[in-house]
Order: structure tokens, then C-alpha cells, then sequence
């Protein structure tokens, strides 16, 4: 049971800070309390991974969830995407928005999609799926403007109707196979076509909450609409908690002769990369650049997702994922301190280094990193991705993918001549050591993981 310990903590967090709702407490000293606690429940992590596996788990729970290497690693980003979060956060003004109720929320939403990771079963990861999403829809509304409630909104029907096809796909899945748990639906997944039809319907709530080719519309109003910070959380945590179920899925009908499920993922990935590189180009707010963009990325996930077979393990999926959700993260981040929540396009990024020469410094690392240029974490991800297509026989995937990070060089540019080559405006930027602070760690992880000085996989011994 000592490897749950780090679900008990962030269990104790939320409830301090339900207790802490009826206190006075301050909004900087709320949000520093929260990061405290965060690194101690990361902490906790790396206390119980030589113990972190199913031996002594409760009866009750076996076949429900499941704590191998890969929900380990899982739980360590989401970890430090919640630290970078919350870090963010501390960059606003508003008190009204960053009440205590705001704390409560952003702890659940992550302790929502850290036992999501943890599920082997469809109900269960339903379930916490649905912890994490209400989190999110009261997040999202909180800034009580228009544009945020109407964002929340829409993405509490469409997740609801959503929810209604994965439903019905377990119903098809149990009437079928009788169970609802993933091991058990890979083993007879092939032999029953209706089975097949409801596997569809839950991946298909999968690709909504991942913003997916066809089910993308909401992300670009829902994520826009939020807060910057806000948005970077969604973009990252959890992004790399839905994927999360996908990869499952993956490593589960690797082992079967599932062609039909290989050839739809490859399919999600061409056109992702080919629409998410439309929508980015003709985008000149820069929030909304990485919105759209994060859909090409989606799709070069894909096409590990669509490359695997007996040989082709998925790990090029979650490095690329999970390296991609820290960056994405830090880009928010950095972005929310400098300009805090105004409406910033790239022509307000112009001169921007001559007054923030480090944070500037990391959004161009980042935007490297996107692009996937040598000595950047992003070129070893891509590097694995186009390297699992190419070894599988996919050629055709690796080549497609390549050909639309040649054309998203375009849109990643304009970002990067912008901050060091056009005049500056008149936007009001905001200068902090915590953006600096940020910056910092931002330049190393992408540079540092990307020149092979550090190894954050082989550091979490995943594979």
C-alpha cells in the first residue's frame, strides 16, 4: 500500500485547502503553500518507485488500475506540470479570480488525471476523466468574463455529449466481452466486430479531450477563452492524460493484429499535421499559435501510435509527449508572466529583448524546440517518432511528418524575427525573478535533455 502514498497526499492537499476556504489567507501565500506541498508529493514519488508495481495492492482494486514504470512517469510530469501551473499563477493581479476555491479546484483537476493514468478499466477511467473535466469547466468560468463562460460552456455540453458515445461504447464493449477492463478487451477485441464499434466510441471521447483531427473546433474557443495559464495546463496536463488511456490502448493491441485501429491513427495523423499547419499559418495571436500548433504535434504522436507492432515499442509516443507537455507548459508560463493575461499578437513580441532578454531568450528555445532543430529536446522527439515509421515500414508517415515540420518552421519564425528583429509596441509587458526563474529552467530542460547531457527517462527509469 506505500505506493499509493503519493495519491493519499494529493487527496490531503485538497482537503487543507477546502479547510483553508473558510481563512483569510492570502492569494501569494496560498499558492506558495500549494507548490510546498506539490514537491513534497513528487518527492513522495521517487520515495516509492523501487516499490512502485501491483505486489500488495488491495484485492479490490486489482485489474482496475495498474502501477507499472509508464503510470510512474506519467504521475512525475504531471507533477511538475502542476508545479509550473501553479508557479504561473503567482503572475496576476486578480485576487477575485485566484480566490481559495481556485487552489481547490487546480488540486482535484490534477488528482483527477493522475488516477485517470493509474486505470486498467473503462468505467473507472471514466470516472476520474470526469473529476478532472468539472475541475476544469469551474477553472475555465471562474474569470467570470464573457468569453470565459461561454468557453466553459461549450466545453461542458460537447464533453457531455461526448461522454454519451463512450458510454454507449462500454455497453457494447461489456455486452460483448463481458468486462470493461483494457487487458481482457485487447485479448478478445478481434473477435467481435460490435466490440470494435465500442472501442471506437471511447477512443472517440479520447480524441475529443484530445483535440484530435475532427474533433478540434472547441479547443481553439475553449482554450482561448481561458486564462493563459489556464490554457497552458490544458495543453499540457491534460493533453498528456488523455493521450495517456490512447498509448494504453497501444501497448495493449501491440501484441494483437489490430490493423483496422493502425490504419485510423494513421489516417488522425496525416490530416492533424496537414490541418493544424493550416489553421497555424494564417494565426497571428500568439496564444492561439500554440493552441492550433499543438494539434500538428498530436498528430506526429500519432504516427508512433500507427507504427506499432511487435518490433516498435511506444516509447517514441510518450517522450515526445511528455516532453512536449513541459515545454508547451513553460511557453504558457513565461508567456502569462511577461504579459499576464492580455490579448498578445506577434507583432507585440517585437524588441521584446531588449526588455526581457532571458524570458525572450526561452521563447525562442521553445519555439526551436517545436521546430525540432538539433540540440533541442523536440529534435530527439521527432527524431524518434519518424525513426519508429521508417523502421516499421511506415516511410510514408516519417516523410509526411517531415514535410509539415518544414512548413511549421513558417509560423515558429515569425515568432522567433519578431522578438529580435521588429520595432517593439506599445503593449505592457511586466518584468519578475520568477519569469526569470522560469526562463531558466525552461532553456535548461530543452537544451540540456535535447544535447544528451541529461536523460529524464533514463532519470525515472521507464524503459
Amino acid at each position: 500500500m506505500i505506493q499509493l502514498a503519493p495519491f493519499i497526499l494529493s487527496l490531503i492537499i485538497i482537503l487543507i485547502n477546502i479547510f483553508l476556504c473558510v481563512t483569510n489567507i492570502s492569494k501569494k501565500a496560498s499558492i506558495n503553500l500549494n507548490i510546498f506541498f506539490w514537491i513534497i508529493t513528487l518527492a513522495s514519488f521517487f520515495i516509492v518507485r523501487d516499490s512502485f508495481d501491483d505486489t500488495g495492492l488491495p484485492n479490490l482494486l486489482i485489474g482496475f488500475i495498474s502501477l507499472d514504470k509508464f503510470s510512474f512517469g506519467l504521475c512525475v510530469i504531471l507533477c511538475v506540470l502542476t508545479l509550473i501551473f501553479l508557479f504561473s499563477s503567482k503572475f496576476s493581479d486578480d485576487e477575485r479570480y485566484y480566490k481559495q476555491e481556485f487552489m481547490v479546484l487546480s488540486n482535484l483537476a490534477t488528482f483527477g488525471l493522475m488516477a485517470m493514468s493509474l486505470s486498467t478499466e473503462l468505467i473507472l477511467t471514466l470516472i476520474f476523466l470526469e473529476v478532472a473535466s468539472i475541475a476544469l469547466y469551474a477553472l475555465i468560468a471562474m474569470d467570470s468574463s464573457q468569453k470565459s463562460v461561454e468557453s466553459a460552456f461549450k466545453y461542458f455540453v460537447l464533453s457531455s455529449f461526448m461522454g454519451a458515445f463512450y458510454l454507449l461504447g462500454t455497453a457494447f464493449i461489456f455486452g460483448t466481452i463481458g468486462s470493461t477492463q483494457y487487458e481482457k478487451i485487447a485479448a478478445r477485441l478481434d473477435s467481435s466486430y460490435l466490440a470494435l464499434i465500442g472501442t471506437i466510441l471511447v477512443l472517440s471521447m479520447m480524441f475529443f479531450k484530445i483535440a484530435i483531427f475532427g474533433f478540434y473546433r472547441w479547443s481553439i474557443d475553449v482554450y482561448f477563452g481561458a486564462r493563459t495559464n489556464l490554457s497552458g495546463y490544458l495543453a499540457s496536463a491534460f493533453k498528456l492524460a488523455s493521450f495517456a488511456i490512447l498509448i494504453k490502448f497501444g501497448f495493449l493491441y501491440q501484441t494483437q493484429n489490430m490493423a483496422f485501429l493502425q490504419n485510423l491513427f494513421a489516417l488522425l495523423a496525416i490530416l492533424s499535421m496537414f490541418v493544424g499547419n493550416f489553421l497555424t499559418i494564417k494565426e497571428q495571436n500568439v496564444k492561439k499559435i500554440l493552441i492550433t500548433a499543438s494539434i500538428v504535434h498530436s498528430g506526429y504522436i500519432f504516427i508512433n501510435l500507427a507504427s506499432v507492432n511487435f518490433e516498435i515499442s511506444l516509447y517514441p509516443a510518450f517522450f515526445y509527449l511528455g516532453t512536449y507537455a513541459v515545454v508547451v507548459a513553460f511557453a504558457f508560463a513565461i508567456l502569462n508572466a511577461v504579459f499576464k493575461d492580455q490579448n498578445v499578437k506577434i507583432c507585440d513580441l517585437g524588441g521584446l529583448y531588449k526588455t526581457h532578454p532571458l524570458e525572450s531568450f526561452a521563447l525562442v528555445v521553445a519555439s526551436l524546440s517545436f521546430i525540432g532543430f538539433p540540440y533541442t529536446v523536440g529534435f530527439l522527439g521527432k527524431v524518434f517518432i519518424f525513426g519508429s515509421a521508417v523502421t516499421s515500414s511506415a516511410t510514408y508517415l516519417a516523410i509526411l511528418g517531415i514535410a509539415n515540420t518544414i512548413i511549421s518552421v513558417y509560423y515558429y519564425l515569425k515568432i522567433i524575427t519578431s522578438i529580435y528583429f521588429k520595432n517593439s509596441t506599445q503593449k505592457t509587458t511586466y518584468s519578475s525573478l520568477g519569469a526569470k526563474i522560469l526562463a531558466v529552467f525552461a532553456i535548461a530542460f530543452i537544451v540540456l535533455e535535447g544535447s544528451g547531457f541529461m536523460s529524464v527517462v533514463s532519470f525515472l527509469n521507464l524503459f
